[in-house]
């Protein structure tokens, strides 16, 4: 990660520290990110992924201009400017505008940003444009940051190719047997996913099994019953049985899994059963098989 100081010449300086403003019982926040802490002023923060955001992340799912905290006498609000894959809060999308908290956390794409505020008189000078010009973070490099950064920032922001972006790097690192690793660098787009179709209370049916085949891929590289959980919570909103393969594999997986959330199973058994009147023959069995794995756990 770099840490730089924005100026309008280019060039790098150390800021000039004005006379601070100091306000009794105030709300200080902060953004901490990779382990970067910095400061907010009363103002304007943007961040995204183009160059000239005060909040640079090196994201290929990252729109140019993504999303901005608003930073007032006590408060934060973040607010989405229309990105393509959204701004979460907490694992909410944002509609339009969010309050912050202290111990909220946004995610930006793939990126994850802690909030941290204090009541505590504030030693920061304001900025007499009401715009942020302290700290740019730039994220680590990555495969995918690094082609983000190659492209001309009048590409669009990828969203139905994300899986493929991510896919390649997450297979090499989990043939290394490195699964917390991938789980960090494709567990967040997934996670995202899910609450995205559970709003929206739809899903593309090409996306939902490439979003599973990664889920199950996760599930036998960290034995976690969250990504097994994943694949209920979504095919429920799908309303129709996981892929064959996928059931196949939960007959194995559930018994290697620390623990499977059995009422995420029932509802799924559930919302098949009130459509098994517009299954197939090949999908009626993939439901009785699916109720099978209701008495397995």
């Amino acid at each position: 990660m770099v840490l730089r100081y924005t100026v309008s010449d280019g060039r790098r300086t150390e800021p000039t520290i004005n006379e601070p403003v100091i306000s009794e019982g105030s709300v200080r926040f902060s953004l901490v990110y990779r382990g970067h802490r910095f400061e907010l002023r009363p103002g304007t923060l943007v961040i995204g992924r183009g160059t000239g955001c005060q909040l640079v992340l090196d994201d290929a799912l990252v729109s140019r201009k993504h999303a901005e905290v608003e930073v007032s006498e006590g408060r934060a609000t973040l607010v989405d400017l229309g990105s393509v894959n959204g701004a979460f809060v907490n694992g909410i999308r944002v509609n339009g505008r969010q309050s912050l908290a202290d111990g909220d956390k946004i995610m930006i794409g793939q990126q994850e940003i802690s909030v941290v505020a204090i009541h505590a008189p504030s030693l920061l000078p304001e900025s007499p444009t009401g715009r942020l010009s302290a700290e740019t973070l730039v994220g680590i490099e990555s495969p995918i940051a690094i082609q983000a950064r190659r492209d001309d920032e009048s590409e669009p922001t990828h969203q139905g190719d994300a899986l493929s972006l991510l896919g390649g790097v997450v297979d090499k690192v989990l043939a290394l047997g490195r699964g917390d690793e991938a789980e960090r660098i494709i567990g967040p787009y997934l996670r995202n996913y899910l609450a995205g179709a559970q709003k929206a209370n739809a899903a593309s049916a090409e996306a939902a099994e490439k979003a599973v085949a990664y889920a199950m891929k996760l599930a036998a590289a960290t034995r976690k019953g969250e990504w097994i959980d994943y694949a209920f919570a979504l095919y429920t909103v799908c309303k129709r049985p996981l892929p064959g393969a996928v059931v196949e594999q939960l007959y194995t997986l559930m018994r290697q899994a620390s623990s499977v959330n059995l009422s995420l199973l029932r509802d799924y058994v559930a919302v098949l059963r009130s459509v098994s009147a517009r299954l197939g023959p090949n999908e009626r069995f993939l439901a009785q098989r699916i109720e099978g794995l209701e008495r397995l756990a």
